[in-house]
């Protein structure tokens, strides 16, 4: 009896913990960790008939089994919908992530919502249009543990998103509530106040945008999701969107969650900025007016179509909404500020409606769009889409532009691992090969002089080495030329320095021979610093790593090839960046072949790195180690 007593007492603590503990205390209007990890290289993933979601990842950040290069993605922004899940289970994408893990993935976006039709909420707050979000989702979130959780199972979206990211938080780091939720099917989004309609004096009526709902259950969307993420992992970040409209944004911040028309009361405290740490956007600047100019001198738009304007234009919308974020107190003293992401972003290879688009177009806008992101602390960049979906040919409809944005060529005509890259996606590898491991360095921006018409941004890697990217400034319509000569010895003040295109990841070209004149162009350049002069970069080595045998049973051998005499240490970690065996540490190796027997016992089934460090880096090989039955 007494033991029974003692069991009841427990689990009514138990119980008592979990509904207390359930409660986030705190929100983002409190807090709002600043985000300390590199710059993500991200694309989203997309769906192509006769390709795995593992064959996506590998061609987009490479994959060494099938020697194939990729594109310099380093995190990826798939989705997690709720009526996947429930149809083809929760875990059914668990093998997909560790295969994004096993390639270098970092800190990946993941978008959620999209309920099935037995959660869906039936109600038509527009007269033809039923609601795309959730039933049940002003049930109760919390439930005090009465059924094994404390989520509320009646809350549909809680329970799909407590589910979702106990099994998913290991690999990602930002939850991205809903794709485009404000996506608009009227001008009223774009409408300033005093017009009919605008969202700056009226909130969104359900018949004007993608979710079809009152934006007040948007804000429960992101309170759920705030409440319930922030629960299972306090590291992880909440973000809104991607958004495109700031009008939407300031939607969100003048109401609560009330469905009675937002307003504030003790159940409903907090408007909607309490409940996401990241703005997360999506940029097109072909189509959001950025290329273009009213003028009453012509009485007509006078047109900027160039690359310089293109991200002028990601930088205008960033700072549209900052604006509604400082007008609402998300400055940094009232309310913390919010973090930056964007996830998606991309312009036209082919002048098709608007009468601009090239591969020089694309290349030129990426590179300089990643590097002025880096520059103006947004974190994340995901280009539009992966691949092609139509070849350059049949791309000849309104809104086929869109399926020519990729960095692959049409995908539905091939299969894995044939794919051949664009431009753009050999010019997204350059950066990711080049400044990857580097993070943007303001202190030493700040230090230069660029001369009129040069734009560009320093980087410095975690050896302190800097690189370099300029270009000169496009300014004419539909033209990306531009020319500008410049001292770069006395612009730099460095000693030798080495020159690489934007096909440099291709290629392989580097110009050694740079006197103290350089011409730019429209295209940038990458300018890094050479260190001695003599000794080879570590990093334009590939090191050749094999185990034997593989799979393997009580133990396995490794040989790995050292091409210079600059590795100091060396580990076997696994997917997460623990250490599984150390092989050498702080003591120098000189270049060639070294063979290790390694004892199985340290090792679970999985693919682990090889981890060598050089004076001057850290730098990762995959090797697949497969452990037999013993």
């Amino acid at each position: 009896m007494l033991n029974y007593q003692r069991f009841v007492v427990l689990l009514c603590l138990v119980s008592l913990t979990m509904s207390t503990d359930a409660q986030v205390r705190r929100t983002a209007n409190d807090y709002v960790k600043p985000y300390s990890g590199k710059f993500g290289y991200g694309t989203n993933v997309g769906f192509y008939e006769n390709w795995t979601a593992e064959e996506l990842g590998s061609i987009s950040m490479g994959d060494p089994a099938y020697n194939v290069p990729g594109v310099g993605v380093n995190t990826m922004r798939p989705a997690l919908y709720e009526w996947f899940q429930e149809q083809w289970g929760y875990d059914f994408r668990i093998r997909t992530f560790e295969h994004y893990a096993s390639l270098g993935a970092r800190d990946n976006v993941v978008f959620i919502g999209y309920p099935s039709e037995e959660h869906r909420d039936p109600t038509k707050y527009c007269p033809d249009k039923q609601s795309e979000l959730f039933k049940n989702m002003y049930e109760p979130i919390w439930d005090g543990g009465e059924n094994g959780t404390p989520i509320n199972d009646e809350n549909y979206y809680a329970a799909y998103v407590y589910k979702t990211v106990n099994l998913y938080k290991d690999y990602v780091k930002f939850w991205e509530v809903w794709n485009e939720p404000d996506f608009s099917f009227t001008p009223n989004s774009v409408e300033q106040p005093g017009e009919p309609g605008n969202w700056w004096e009226n909130n969104p009526d359900p018949c004007d945008y993608d979710i079809h709902a009152p934006v007040f259950h948007y804000i429960r969307l992101l309170r759920i999701s705030y409440e319930v993420i922030k629960y299972v992992d306090e590291e992880a970040y909440v973000a809104i969107g991607g958004i495109g409209y700031p009008s939407f944004l300031d939607a969100v911040l003048r109401n609560s969650d009330n469905p009675q028309e937002g307003k504030v009361t003790g159940d409903f405290p907090l408007k909607g900025g309490a409940y996401f740490d990241v703005l997360s956007y999506h940029t097109y600047p072909h189509i959001d007016g950025s290329l273009r100019s009213w003028s009453n001198d012509i009485g007509g738009f006078v047109y900027n179509r160039h690359t310089d304007a293109a991200v002028d234009g990601v930088l205008r919308l960033q700072n549209e909404f900052k604006e509604v974020l400082n007008k609402h107190g998300y400055n940094g003293q009232q309310y913390p500020n919010k973090e930056w992401i964007i996830t998606e972003s991309q312009v036209p290879r082919k002048p098709l409606t608007r009468n601009w688009g090239s591969d020089e177009i694309q290349v030129n806008f990426i590179i300089k769009s990643l590097v002025e992101c880096q520059k103006n602390n947004i974190h994340q960049f995901h280009i539009f889409t992966l691949g092609d979906k139509f070849s350059y040919e049949d791309a000849v409809n309104i809104y086929d532009e869109y399926h020519i944005m990729g960095m692959y060529q049409n995908l539905f005509k091939t299969q894995f691992p044939n794919q051949e890259e664009n431009d753009v996606g050999i010019a997204y590898k350059t950066v990711s090969d080049l400044l990857g491991d580097a993070r943007f360095d303001h202190a030493e921006y700040n230090k230069l002089e660029l001369p009129e018409g040069v734009r560009g941004g320093v980087f410095k890697d975690d050896a302190g080495k800097h690189t370099y990217v300029f270009w000169a400034k496009t300014k004419s319509d539909n033209s990306e030329a531009a020319h500008l000569v410049v001292n770069l010895r006395r612009l730099l003040n460095t000693g030798q320095i080495e020159i690489r295109k934007w096909n440099y990841s291709k290629t392989g070209g580097v110009q050694t021979d740079v006197g103290n004149n350089v011409s730019l162009t429209g295209t940038p350049i990458f300018i890094t610093e050479v260190e001695g002069g003599d000794e080879p970069d570590i990093k334009n080595h590939q090191y050749q790593a094999n185990v034997y045998p593989n799979p393997f049973s009580a133990g396995f051998e490794i040989d790995f090839t050292v091409p210079v005499s600059d590795v100091v240490s060396m580990s076997i970690i696994d997917q997460f960046g623990r250490t599984a065996k150390t092989l050498l540490n702080d003591k120098p190796l000189e270049a060639g072949t070294y063979y290790w027997s390694i004892g199985g016992e340290d090792f679970t089934p999985g693919i682990y790195f090889l981890q060598y460090k050089s004076s001057k880096s850290t730098r990762q090989r995959k090797i697949l180690l497969i452990r037999t039955s013993d």
